[in-house]
């Protein structure tokens, strides 16, 4: 009750420091036409500005270009720009052995690998093709991947660093990669192309060549 009291109070005193307000305002009258604020809910704008584009052929437009973007990401990805052209041939080896970071498990539950062993994935599966590595726009390194593809008889991968893939697949008629944000050169340490990549006993030959 003492609290219902007081909220009573309050609104009370509220409304009379108003009133007061009103009482002692000076009447400066109308100045120009009052109109009542009308705010527009918003998903009616939106849906009327999106009937009007399509009316007019914007929307058709905006769509055309979205599309025209996207398709060109996926022709020309981001290139590598880290990744230049080999000026000095080099090779060296790769160990692909990884230490487990968890226990692996057969189909019925036993354990036939523990945590921390080392595996070597050469030892289950081969590598029956080469990675070739190259810069797309680059007409040299484009003459060495056909160099490339006669010299191992069609059993290549080839993974671009920049250019179109469109053309490439048109070229060599197969799916051809791109080194998305540069997995695969960082994990093969690769920072000149043309390289090319090759299993050799339980390692991988790594080679940056000229073109």
């Amino acid at each position: 009750m003492y609290k219902t009291g007081m909220k009573n109070t309050i609104l009370f005193t509220l409304l009379l420091s108003v009133c007061s307000v009103s009482l002692y305002a000076k009447n400066l009258g109308v100045i120009g036409e009052v109109y009542p604020i009308q705010e527009e809910d918003f998903l009616t704008f939106i849906e009327r500005q999106v009937s009007t584009m399509q009316k007019n052929g914007e929307w058709a437009r905006i769509q055309r270009e979205a599309q025209n973007r996207v398709q060109q990401h996926i022709d020309r990805p981001t290139p590598l720009t880290s990744i230049t052209k080999t000026t000095v041939a080099k090779s060296w080896k790769y160990d692909p052995s990884i230490s487990l970071p968890y226990d692996l498990h057969d189909q019925e539950g036993h354990v036939f690998a523990k945590a921390g062993t080392t595996v070597n994935p050469l030892n289950i599966v081969t590598l029956h093709t080469a990675l070739a590595f190259y810069d797309a726009d680059d007409v040299d390194e484009v003459q060495w991947a056909k160099k490339i593809n006669k010299t191992y008889a069609g059993r290549v991968k080839f993974v671009l660093i920049n250019g179109s893939v469109s053309s490439q697949e048109k070229i060599f008629h197969q799916p051809i990669y791109f080194d998305q944000e540069g997995r695969l050169t960082k994990r093969f340490h690769i920072e000149h192309v043309p390289a090319l990549v090759y299993q050799k006993d339980l390692h991988l030959n790594i080679s940056e060549v000229l073109p």
